[in-house]
């Protein structure tokens, strides 16, 4: 009897932690032309095929960091975006449906593209560019500290236009995409090794 409470228990455990370490389920796609010639990006199709989507919300300054990224590994491995909302509380109420624009000075929105992935070491320039131009459209957008009716997130960017800024002309990109996933609460993920 003690021996199966014991199983029984474990098994109750595992379960436990599983559903805690859980992303977001989502799916979305960015897609255009990269150039990085230090990795040997030149301008050709270029396909994000994410499968992580995480957002971290603080409440303490009301702000969310969405990443939409491939793979779930830490940002300084993998290749994706991300996507900064400054006030997501005013953005939900006033915002939903409209066309935000990249650029200026302290946006409603800014995006980062990264691709540590791709082109990874310390041999090479990082590839992190910050969009400067081209829009993003909340269709939802799931704030944790306000009353939500669903917690989809879903987002449209178009003709985004991203650069590094020492070097504009050579270290840029320009994407299309989108991205649609639900917020699920869960543990951050532990490296250990």
């Amino acid at each position: 009897m003690a021996a199966s409470s014991h199983r029984l228990s474990v098994f109750v455990l595992c379960l436990v932690l599983a559903a805690a370490c859980t992303k977001g389920s989502g799916e979305g796609n960015a897609v255009g032309q990269v150039w990085a010639p230090g990795c040997g990006l030149n301008g050709e199709l270029f396909a994000l095929n994410p499968n992580f989507f995480a957002m971290q919300p603080s409440g303490a300054v009301e702000i969310i960091n969405i990443t939409v990224q491939r793979g779930s590994d830490l940002q300084s491995f993998s290749d994706g975006i991300s996507v900064f909302i400054r006030d997501p509380q005013m953005l939900k109420e006033n915002m939903l449906g409209a066309d935000i624009e990249f650029g200026g000075l302290a946006p409603a929105v800014e995006m980062t593209l990264y691709l540590n992935a791709t082109c990874p070491g310390f041999a090479r320039l990082p590839v992190v560019y910050a969009a400067v131009s081209g829009t993003i459209r909340f269709e939802e957008l799931y704030v944790p500290w306000l009353h939500n009716d669903t917690k989809e997130t879903i987002a449209v960017f178009t003709n985004v236009e991203l650069i590094d800024n020492k070097d504009r002309d050579e270290r840029r990109a320009v994407l299309d995409g989108d991205f649609l996933f639900l917020f699920e609460r869960g543990l951050p993920g532990q490296y250990f090794q």
